[in-house]
Formats: structure tokens, C-alpha cells, sequence
């Protein structure tokens, strides 16, 4: 009993410096931009009061249409790829008439969690891990403040992944395989780590989490309605696919896809400058370090199946590694890697130089990467590998180059565009340089090309010195997502596309999201004497 409070009277003092912190923070919010949360407050705000949210939802001038209409002129939002279970989640805050209430309710809920998910990790781990949670507000500084300021869900994805993983361990599956169903409802990416439960051979798990998920998704169905998840399933993410809109040139991602991306391919508008201009090399080389990665983490994993946190170590540091994009709150899932090194038997140098690059990987700002050199551009990056190489070094490796191959085969299906060519594009950007997040609109004012966009500043309506003598908007029309032309098809490309016209009699103006995130459209135009 004695021993027990003493236990609790440690680890309340080791979690004082970060309730502090998180108090602060939380304080701070409550002044703050509504920033993220509209991502996901809003959409369930849709779905009780609209009766099409679909509508809305996967239209980024539309979306923000609707929340400007409810009095948040301040709001700029984008529900981007996001999983519509989100939508559920957020049901109940939805209710909460007020945003920013809402906000700083769920930011509330989310610390809380935050900190109990914590509190059980330092009880798994025991009094090596209580120097850890003391420096837990400095190392994770940067991710900590973002998330609450921009009140993200990453604390709550946390929890959930820590607490799922906890109970796998105590020999409770059903409740480890319904939290990490949940986490992957919300985010996707925790599926991902349902790979433990295969290698540490839970067929309990995997079982309750596939019922448990298959629930909870016609919960959401039911909530939600179908239209917004057959859209999402059926033309959203399909398209997302085909027109490689989960990977464009941001290089705030910090990944490997949109490093490789920004050296090899070419794109006048929104990549000019290129190492070498070459699709097929980018995917072969991001085909192969993907590889190399998930096989030397299965042949890692092969060696520590009996430990999922261990097991969970290894891939989310794997998952780092191979997912397109690294936001800045999602580097709070570097503290499940960070508790097994701080307990790990290993040299002493090792656990600094790994503290030391995981301070710098969080904190480093990003506003200061962009415009140094490529290489200096990922810093964020590369720390991440460094980290990397420092936790693969603590496990054995059984037949690295077998494990390997074996990812390299089952990749094929994902990379099958190496082995063709890539199609040339006929159209050419309206416009020299990127100025906007997106262009919405555009007509004719005065016979010259008038497009209206959505910045830093809102909306703005740009008056270009682009002659337009006859804009006929009723010459062009879309079929299946293309452009057609007096029945003759212009475009061949997986790309959205809106509003065509026919300008001059002579090039055909649309608004496309070609080479850019989902939505997030551009002029482009086509010369039809040229075709």
C-alpha cells in the first residue's frame, strides 16, 4: 500500500512540469484561431444541419462558403482527405452552438486523455521513464502547443494507440483491437499498426477490431448518411489516387515521397526547378526506400513479437518513414519510441544523441527551411531517419535482404506506373508563379481575364492583363470528368476539373487541381489549334 502511493506521489510530480505546460497552452487557446478544429468541427456542424453535406465537404470554396455563412469570415478550411468518421466524432461538440467553445471543450477532453495516456505509459515503464516525462514539454514543445492551439485530434489518436496497445499487453484483445479500430476510423493511419497484432499472432485482436470497426462504421453511416461515404469511397479517394493528389510539392510534409518528388518531377508551375525531370526514376526510388524500410522493419519485428510496445516502437518509427506527409502535432507519436529508448539497456551516448535529434526534429522551425537548398529544406526529414537508424540499432536483424526482396515484390501493384510511360499533357498554366492556395472562379471584366482566389488574405479578385475578346462558356462541356469540345475530347488526365471556356475562339480556360492536393485548383488552358 505504502510502496503504491509512493508510486502515485512520483508519478504526479514527474506530470506537474507538464499539467503546467498544458494549462498554459490550453490558456493560450482560448484566444486563439479556430485553425484546424474548423477542419473538423464544421463538417459534423454539416451533417445535423444540411442535408447534402457531401456537397460541401470535398469543395474547398463551397466548405468555406458554408462557414463564412455562419458568421466566421476569420475561417479558411480544407476537410482535404480526412475519413468522414471524423464527422462523427465531432457530433456531439457540433451541438455546442459556439466554435470556439466548442474548441476549447474538446481541447479540454483531449489534454486530459493526453495526460492519463501518459500516466500509463510511466506505469508500464516504471521510474526510468519519469526523467522522460519531466522534459516531455521541452522536447515536445512545438508539437504540444500546435496541437492544442490548432486543436488538432493527435492527443486523442495518442490515447487511444497508447491505451490500445496497454490493454494488448495485459491480455484484454477486445479492448485493444476497439481502441485501435477507433484511432484508425479517425485517422487512417493507425490501421497501419495493426500490423503488430498479425506478427505478435493475436488472432483475438484482429478479430475484435475488424468487428469492432465494421460497428463503429455503420454508426457512422447511420449518422452521417451514405451519400457523404459513398462520395468519399467512390469518387474522392479513387480519384485521389489516380491523380496523386495525397503527394504534392509542400515541403512542409518533411517526407521522403514529396523529397523525391521535388527533385524529379517537373512542373512549371508549381515545382520550375528540378534536379533531373524523370516519373518513372521518382517512383522507382520511392518504391525501393519504401521497401528497404517496411523489410528491415519485418525483419526487425520477427525478433521482438512477444512485445507489442517494442512491436509498436518499430512501426511507428517505420510509419515516419514511408507516409507521404509528417505533420508537425503528429510528432507526439515520437514519445511511445522516445518511453522504450529511455528504459532500453543501450549506450549512454546513443540515448543523448537520440534525445538531442528528437528536440531539433520537433522544434526546428519549418518557416526557416524554406528557402535554403533542397537538401537543408528536409531537415525535419532527415533528423527523422537519423532517429531512425538510433532505434533499428537496438533490435536484431534476421535476414534483412530476404525481408527485403519480399516488400519489394509486394509493392509492384502500388509502383506498376514505372514500367509504362507517363502521358504529356497538352495544357498549359494560365498563370507564371503560384500566389494562391486556390483559384475558384474566373470571368471576363473589360476584355481582359479576371480569377478570383482564396489566400492568406481571404478572398481576392485578380484582374490579369490577359486579352479575352469572347468568353464562351457553353462551347465546352465535361463528360466523365473530361473536357469535350464539339464531340472531340480534350483532356485524358485523372485530374478534376472545372468550369471550362472557350476563349478568343482559340484556347479552352478551366480550373483544375492537376499536380496540387486535392481541389486546391489552378488555371490551365488548351490551345485547340494545337490539338
Amino acid at each position: 500500500m505504502k510502496q503504491n502511493i509512493i508510486k502515485h506521489i512520483f508519478t504526479v510530480k514527474s506530470i506537474f512540469p507538464l499539467l503546467l505546460f498544458l494549462g498554459y497552452v490550453f490558456y493560450r487557446s482560448l484566444s486563439f484561431p479556430l485553425h484546424d478544429f474548423a477542419n473538423s468541427y464544421f463538417p459534423a456542424h454539416l451533417a445535423i444541419y444540411n442535408n447534402t453535406p457531401e456537397f460541401f465537404l470535398f469543395d474547398i470554396y463551397e466548405f468555406n462558403n458554408y462557414i463564412w455563412s455562419l458568421g466566421y469570415n476569420e475561417v479558411f478550411a480544407d476537410f482535404y482527405l480526412n475519413s468522414p468518421f471524423n464527422i462523427v466524432a465531432f457530433y456531439p461538440f457540433a451541438f455546442i452552438e459556439n466554435a470556439y467553445t466548442a474548441k476549447a471543450v474538446f481541447n479540454g477532453i483531449s489534454c486530459i486523455l493526453f495526460v492519463l495516456s501518459i500516466a500509463a505509459l510511466i506505469k508500464r515503464y516504471g521510474e526510468k521513464s519519469h526523467l522522460l516525462v519531466y522534459v516531455i514539454p521541452v522536447l515536445f514543445y512545438v508539437p504540444i502547443r500546435n496541437q492544442i492551439l490548432f486543436g488538432q485530434t493527435y492527443f486523442l489518436i495518442f490515447a487511444l494507440i497508447v491505451f490500445s496497445f496497454l490493454q494488448i499487453k495485459k491480455g484484454k484483445a477486445k479492448a485493444g483491437g476497439t481502441l485501435l479500430a477507433l484511432a484508425s476510423l479517425l485517422k487512417v493511419f493507425p490501421v497501419f499498426y495493426g500490423v503488430v497484432f498479425v506478427l505478435n499472432n493475436n488472432k483475438k485482436a484482429i478479430i475484435y477490431a475488424v468487428i469492432s470497426g465494421f460497428l463503429l462504421l455503420v454508426l457512422g453511416i447511420t449518422l452521417t448518411g451514405t451519400p457523404v461515404w459513398k462520395t468519399y469511397f467512390l469518387e474522392v479517394i479513387p480519384n485521389a489516387i489516380a491523380n496523386k493528389s495525397t503527394v504534392n510539392f509542400q515541403f512542409n510534409s518533411q517526407s521522403f515521397d514529396v523529397f523525391f518528388k521535388t527533385l524529379f518531377i517537373h512542373d512549371s508551375y508549381y515545382n520550375p526547378n528540378v534536379l533531373y525531370n524523370s516519373e518513372r526514376l521518382y517512383t522507382a526510388i520511392i518504391w525501393i526506400f519504401k521497401a528497404v524500410f517496411l523489410g528491415l522493419a519485418f525483419s526487425m519485428s520477427f525478433k521482438v513479437k512477444k512485445d507489442v510496445l517494442a512491436l509498436l516502437s518499430i512501426w511507428i518509427v517505420t510509419l515516419f518513414l514511408v507516409q507521404s506527409r509528417t505533420a508537425t502535432y503528429a510528432q507526439i507519436l515520437w514519445i511511445i519510441p522516445a518511453f522504450y529508448i529511455i528504459s532500453n539497456k543501450m549506450n549512454m551516448w546513443k540515448k543523448i544523441a537520440f534525445f538531442l535529434i528528437l528536440f531539433l526534429l520537433c522544434n526546428f522551425p519549418l518557416s526557416k527551411l524554406e528557402n535554403l537548398p533542397i537538401l537543408l529544406r528536409f531537415s525535419r526529414m532527415w533528423f527523422a531517419l537519423i532517429l531512425a537508424i538510433i532505434v533499428f540499432s537496438t533490435f536484431a536483424k534476421r535476414k534483412s535482404f530476404l525481408f527485403i526482396f519480399a516488400s519489394i515484390i509486394l509493392l509492384i501493384p502500388f509502383y506498376l506506373s514505372v514500367f509504362s510511360n507517363s502521358k504529356k499533357l497538352m495544357s498549359l498554366y494560365v498563370l507564371k508563379t503560384q500566389e494562391f492556395f486556390i483559384i475558384y472562379d474566373f470571368s471576363q471584366t473589360n476584355n481582359l481575364l479576371t480569377y478570383f482566389a482564396l489566400g492568406k488574405n481571404g478572398k481576392e479578385t485578380v484582374t490579369t492583363k490577359i486579352s479575352v475578346n469572347t468568353f464562351n462558356t457553353s462551347a465546352c462541356k465535361l463528360v466523365n470528368n473530361q473536357i469535350v469540345l464539339n464531340g472531340e475530347q480534350l483532356t485524358n488526365d485523372p485530374s478534376l476539373k472545372k468550369k471550362p471556356v472557350l476563349i478568343n475562339s482559340k484556347e479552352v480556360y478551366y480550373l483544375t487541381d492537376s499536380q496540387s492536393r486535392r481541389g486546391a485548383f489552378t488555371l490551365k488552358k488548351i490551345n485547340i489549334n494545337s490539338n
